[in-house]
């Protein structure tokens, strides 16, 4: 039987039966200890549904960009750092494309990640008053906070303020690190026509700073790590994510 301890990290949430139940429905009995999830069902034809566990979302995404930056990190293994002595190094197109591929990867689902995880954090009772374009006053529900505010606003200023925490702004590497996340990952969604140029190493292209940049893993889990509760109310998945 899957137990806490064998069942996938990334699911949302987790619970077990402490008695043994019967389905009102199926007849079908359950016994003590089996785990509860929540699932989604897909209608995929007139006769056909399809049932799947609900995931974190933030799991899923820092996965996908553990994954992708891993791959992008053994191509500079191979093709970069072994060749310390030269002085002017080159990668052929396929190589190169695999890693900026993957770089795109990891930096988008990186970002995407933590704002996931703010937007999980924010109380569904969460009321936020703040003035607007026009300089008048207006009060925002969660709903509101998390379409409308940026993921800046919401880390400096919202979330340590419903969560009677301090900001990290100015005083904690986490606020910094998101900046620069965010960067290069509003650079590589609104792609500008500088980065389309051809470029020496004078120039500063999206290019030049996926092959520089610093690892948007640990970027975004310098954010994560700064608001993720402790003890017992640590996150399943936060715990049990792989180290590498």
């Amino acid at each position: 039987m899957e137990t806490f301890e064998t069942a996938d990290w990334r699911l949302d949430t987790l619970a077990s039966l402490r008695d043994a139940w019967t389905s009102p429905w199926t007849g079908q009995i359950s016994p003590a200890g089996t785990l509860i999830k929540k699932v989604t069902v897909a209608r995929l034809s007139r006769k056909q549904t399809l049932t799947v566990s609900i995931p974190n979302a933030t799991a899923l995404f820092m996965n996908i960009a553990r994954r992708a930056f891993s791959d992008a990190q053994s191509v500079r293994r191979q093709h970069i750092a072994a060749k310390p002595g030269d002085a002017d190094l080159s990668l052929d197109d396929a190589t190169a494309f695999r890693y900026l591929e993957c770089m795109f990867e990891a930096v988008i689902c990186a970002h995407t990640a933590v704002e996931a995880y703010v937007n999980e954090l924010l109380p569904s009772d969460v009321t936020y008053e703040r003035k607007n374009r026009q300089g008048e006053v207006e009060m925002l529900s969660k709903d509101q906070v998390e379409r409308k505010a940026s993921l800046a606003e919401k880390i400096s200023t919202m979330l340590p303020k419903a969560l009677g925490v301090a900001s990290p702004k100015g005083v904690h590497r986490a606020y910094s690190d998101l900046q620069a996340l965010t960067k290069i990952r509003d650079r590589l969604i609104h792609m500008k026509s500088v980065d389309r140029k051809s470029s020496g190493p004078e120039i500063d292209t999206i290019w030049h700073q996926l092959l520089t940049c610093d690892s948007p893993i640990e970027q975004a889990m310098s954010v994560i790590r700064y608001f993720a509760p402790t003890g017992e109310a640590k996150p399943r998945w936060l715990s049990n994510m792989p180290k590498s």
